[in-house]
């Protein structure tokens, strides 16, 4: 049986760990190889290992995909080590503007208390930060003109307003418009856009949270499947739109979520 992505390749931001590292281990599975690129370049090498014990030629790469030059960099980097993009998960992002320094709650400043520097924060990473991996992923694929798949990692929280968390809602409701704007924009080159709404997924950005409170124990009672979603879910999703299963999909967001949505 063939692989689903065999002689592909797949450059993937936020590879480092949850979705992103998923996503990688899971395209080789089905054959492609992969550019990881993270701001964490550790967590992009061990990703990148995980991909060569597979079988397939992996790269790591450091990246802070806010960083207009840093990015185009990076996909240069990778059509000259890969020979091009096939394929792209745009998956780096942060959850709240404290990301990453200790843990934190649900509860975020509401919109009249929140700073504009947090929120410029947020929206630099989560959509400056998609449209400049897309933009110079999109201009690599037409140059190459052998089409190309474009995927997004939006969020449930592009259609679900969440108190406190304006920014993060936001940004995320911003890359499903992009994802939809590129989808007519490249129809022509034969490069689809698509994105994914993930719902609550067992990845460091909610292991940021804590655990055993009240405010995640409403979160999970939200969750008509009643648990957690693991980042293999999101994997699958993405290996559908990548493969040419997905082929006639361009302009979706798709809810790997265990129901939150359902809209």
């Amino acid at each position: 049986m063939s692989l689903r992505l065999e002689n592909r390749n797949a450059l993937i931001t936020g590879g480092a760990s949850g979705i992103g590292r998923a996503t990688a281990i899971r395209f080789a599975e089905e054959g492609a190889n992969v550019f990881v690129a993270d701001r964490n370049l550790d967590g992009a090498e061990q990703t990148a290992a995980a991909v060569r014990k597979l079988g397939r030629k992996a790269i790591a790469h450091q990246v802070d995909t806010s960083d207009e030059a840093q990015v185009d960099a990076m996909v240069e980097r990778c059509v000259k080590e890969l020979g091009s993009v096939d394929i792209l998960l745009a998956a780096a992002g942060v959850s709240h503007s404290r990301y990453g320094a200790g843990p934190s709650t649900f509860a975020q400043p509401l919109v009249v208390e929140k700073a504009f520097e947090d929120w410029r924060k947020v929206l630099s990473i989560n959509l400056d930060g998609v449209f400049l991996t897309d933009r110079a992923v999109a201009r690599a694929m037409i140059k190459a003109g052998k089409g190309g798949r474009i995927i997004n990692i939006a969020s449930g929280a592009a259609k679900l307003p969440i108190p406190g968390a304006s920014d993060y809602c936001v940004s995320k409701a911003g890359v499903w418009m992009l994802s939809k704007v590129l989808a007519v924009e490249l129809a022509q080159y034969n490069i689809t856009a698509n994105a994914i709404g993930p719902g609550f997924i067992d990845t460091p950005m909610t292991a940021d949270i804590q655990r055993d409170t009240e405010s995640w124990r409403e979160w999970l009672r939200r969750v008509p499947l009643g648990r957690i979603g693991q980042p293999v879910d999101v994997a699958n999703t993405a290996l559908f739109l990548a493969s040419d299963e997905g082929r006639y999909y361009t302009g979706s967001l798709l809810h790997p979520d265990g129901g939150i949505v359902m809209q």
